[in-house]
């Protein structure tokens, strides 16, 4: 049996960990640069407040509702799961993290599932405060489904339960019962455009797929839809990811706070995207070859313009101040004046292991020192950011490392890329300046 824990409304969850006054109130927090919602409270939810919608659009309503509004913190998102993720490993052998709040696990040779799970949810309630739900099932679609049925479980009224965040489907009538009551568009994998075609072929709830005719969803729709129809069947063909595959790209990008037409601020940006994709390659223990640099102005924009260049390194590299300058002459060589411009991003890509590297024909023991010394350097500025924060130690030509902006950096130009975040709380667990002060 496979079980998914999924964080309940993780982001709020992390919010009222260290603000307990937000408990029981509606709350929402939004994505980057304050644009939509992507988290809601139950009580926000029982106000009318969609997922996704524009933050601008619904302003009023939030006001007029008394919702408290929150802008993403993701640094201290990421620390609180990490926790919750190294709780499962510690007590289970099989554990896919999923997603930042989700995580599908093994319960073979496990009795007492329901038990077990519940005790799992109890402890990470107890040590990290985040109330979570667990969904056990023969696979990880009909998991999922299991999942969302707890957290739906008013329109699921003929399904008893033991506990009311751990559920486990034993009995074949429960499980048609919720395969009928469930949409074909709140299956695990199934998208808006995939739900129409399906819709058009009389395929409306999970039952329907679960007994439609795999060999014209092969067709149709390629083997992944298949596979998605087997899954429902109990026929297992999703399996537990232990090992995280090796990535084949890094990318870091973010859209400006302000619009910017000015290359200086642009350069600003990019200093800062491009040390933290270097960080992502080297926790990898990678080495990458290939560097790009896109530049681009809103969609929206009469004056349309969008470019990229792509640069091939001749050997691979962990060296950020390599990475840097092929970067900023990648920019250079895109930039154009007389645009407003909304979105600049770095991507990484064709990476190396350190063992596998094809090293330069012209090569000599002086290259190979220069490399030994690459690779200690960026050691000793990953352990004193680790230590110390990120961003104690980076390139002396990056005037501020945060991604935010902040209120006495609001008349600087070179902070004027920074995202809105004017809504943000502390980074409790990742700042040592935001640490809570408890008085005695």
């Amino acid at each position: 049996m496979i079980a998914l824990l999924d964080c309940n409304n993780f982001y709020v969850s992390c919010e009222r960990l260290f603000n307990p006054r937000l408990i029981g109130k509606p709350v929402v927090v939004l994505s980057n640069n304050d644009g939509c919602i992507i988290s809601r409270s139950d009580e926000a939810k029982e106000i009318g407040i969609k997922m996704g919608e524009p933050f601008f659009k619904i302003r009023s309503t939030l006001l007029n509702n008394k919702v408290i509004v929150r802008s993403s913190n993701y640094s201290f998102y990421g620390d609180i799961s990490n926790r919750i993720m190294n709780i499962l490993k510690e007590d289970l052998s099989e554990v896919e993290v999923y997603s930042i709040d989700e995580a599908f696990f093994n319960l073979k040779k496990i009795q007492n599932r329901e038990d077990k799970c519940i005790d799992l949810a109890n402890k990470i309630l107890k040590w990290t405060g985040i109330p979570v739900s667990i969904g056990i099932a023969k696979t990880k679609t009909l998991a999922k489904i299991t999942n969302r049925v707890i957290k739906k479980n008013k329109r699921y009224k003929n399904i008893s339960f033991n506990y009311s965040n751990v559920l486990e489907v034993n009995k074949s009538d429960d499980l048609l019962y919720i395969l009928k009551n469930t949409e074909v568009e709140d299956i695990w994998g199934v998208g808006k455009k995939l739900s129409i075609f399906l819709k058009k072929n009389n395929i409306n709830n999970a039952h329907d797929l679960k007994e439609c005719d795999e060999n014209f969803i092969r067709k149709e729709k390629g083997v992944v839809l298949q596979r998605t129809v087997l899954e429902l069947r109990g026929t297992k063909c999703n399996y537990i990811q232990i090992t995280v595959p090796i990535k084949k790209s890094i990318c870091v990008s973010r859209s400006f706070g302000n619009k910017l037409i000015s290359y200086d601020s642009i350069r600003s940006a990019l200093i800062v995207y491009t040390q933290k994709a270097a960080s992502k390659v080297r926790v990898n223990n990678l080495f990458c070859r290939v560097i790009t640099v896109f530049l681009k102005t809103s969609r929206y924009e009469k004056n349309f313009y969008a470019n990229s260049k792509t640069y091939t390194l001749i050997e691979p590299t962990i060296d950020l101040r390599v990475i840097w300058k092929t970067a900023e002459n990648l920019l250079k060589s895109i930039y154009k004046n007389h645009h407003l411009y909304s979105k600049v991003g770095i991507i990484l890509s064709e990476f190396h292991d350190a063992k596998f590297i094809q090293q330069s024909l012209i090569k000599s023991k002086c290259n190979l020192e220069v490399k030994n010394n690459e690779i200690i350097l960026m050691k000793l500025i990953d352990d004193i950011n680790g230590r110390f924060g990120y961003g104690k130690l980076r390139l002396s030509s990056d005037c501020d490392k945060n991604f935010f902006s902040k209120e006495n950096n609001k008349k600087d130009q070179n902070s004027a890329w920074q995202m809105k975040s004017n809504y943000r709380s502390p980074c409790y667990t990742t700042s040592w300046c935001d640490i809570p002060i408890v008085k005695v």
